[in-house]
């Protein structure tokens, strides 16, 4: 858990945050409303201050009470899950007219899956710190342990000293990656899906992190969806990027996100200081990068061959995300109204920058052992 410090920048009182964060449970509770179409009556909030009950729904008083030590301790995501949970009992006591039955029963699982409540706040929390870490889809799974570790160890020998081994080792872990994705879509099996949360912690989602993001789509085997979360501590929402995906695919695109987004800031502050460059070309340069590194990507993927019953034009990840039904639905759970935005193309400001960018961008590797301790999800990954 992450204790939120408040008061430093802002000087609010304790008393100043639970009303702004009584307001945004406001506005939540229209959107999940809105997106969902369930008609619920607003009800009264309350933040408790409670550690054993993170949150309730009292009919009596038509109240959801939502726990201090949950807003303090968890991202805003998962105040929002146990949110929805609440508000499922109210649907079933409300719009059901079936209060009277178990209280996690089976009126209360159709209301969760009415209001796109996701697992394990789908049910009873009995050990509240399990439901958080089933939620990071880290609850002792040895498939999932398994491949996870194998493509931990390839990145590993990818980080060598010797370039052509870790060239190898990269487009070995690649191959891995690929090949389980194009069987996992054949497979009659069931997958396992998951989102992280990218808070960029800016009210405007930067050029970088967007391409970042991109790459991501193409070459990692994840959706992406932009969004906003509210941060308790600042009492104020911003940009995120969600990486949407069957649980491995989302554990190495979190991985592959945070090692891009510190080495092309490392990268970058070396060519400044070999070249002199003003800060003002630092996004030129760090764009030139993320495209030599995606022809890198292009270029490893045409040696695997086109993917089948592709164009020629898409990549193997968006191929495999366009036909994965399970994905497609658990998006559509999880975002019942989504829409797509075009954002315009990045002025380039000195073209000799972006090719030096662009050149260097060709030699990233990726390497570094992928962590299972990437805290809850919200947090800013990598940084």
């Amino acid at each position: 858990m992450r204790e939120a410090k408040k008061g430093a920048a802002s000087g609010w009182s304790e008393q100043e945050y639970r009303r702004r964060w009584l307001q945004q449970l406001q506005l939540e509770f229209r959107q999940i409303c809105s997106w969902f179409r369930v008609p619920l009556r607003m009800p009264a909030f309350r933040i408790s201050n409670s550690t054993k009950n993170l949150g309730s729904w009292e009919p009596g008083t038509r109240t959801i009470s939502i726990s201090s030590a949950l807003v303090n301790g968890f991202s805003w995501d998962a105040v929002i899950s146990v949110l929805k949970h609440e508000m499922a009992h109210q649907y079933v006591q409300e719009h059901m007219g079936r209060g009277m039955e178990r209280p996690h029963g089976g009126a209360f699982g159709e209301a969760c899956k009415i209001l796109g409540v996701p697992p394990p706040f789908d049910r009873a929390a009995g050990d509240t710190p399990k439901v958080f870490i089933e939620s990071t889809g880290e609850d002792g799974d040895p498939e999932y342990s398994r491949k996870i570790e194998k493509v931990r160890k390839m990145l590993s020998l990818a980080g060598s000293s010797n370039r052509h081994e870790a060239a190898a080792a990269m487009s070995k872990a690649n191959s891995f990656i690929c090949r389980y994705n194009l069987e996992r879509l054949e497979s009659s099996e069931p997958s396992r899906y998951c989102y992280e949360i990218v808070n960029t912690g800016r009210k405007r989602l930067p050029v970088i992190e967007r391409r970042i993001a991109n790459l991501l789509m193409d070459y990692f085997f994840v959706d992406i969806v932009y969004a906003e979360l509210f941060d308790p501590a600042r009492a104020d929402s911003f940009k995120t990027i969600e990486l949407i995906g069957a649980r491995e695919n989302v554990a190495i695109a979190r991985h592959v996100y945070g090692f891009l987004y510190r080495q092309v800031e490392c990268l970058w502050k070396n060519h400044r200081k070999k070249t002199g460059k003003p800060g003002k070309f630092r996004k030129t340069y760090i764009l030139g990068l993320l495209q030599g590194f995606r022809e890198k990507l292009e270029k490893e993927e045409r040696k695997q061959g086109p993917p089948a019953g592709g164009d020629g034009r898409q990549t193997i990840s968006a191929l495999v995300v366009a036909r994965d039904p399970g994905l497609a639905e658990f998006c559509r759970r999880r975002f019942p109204r989504l829409r797509t935005v075009r954002y315009r193309a990045s002025a380039i400001r000195c073209s000799v920058t972006y090719a030096a960018g662009r050149q260097e961008g060709r030699k990233i590797t990726i390497h570094q052992g992928i962590c299972h301790e990437e805290g809850n999800r919200g947090r800013v990954l990598g940084r």
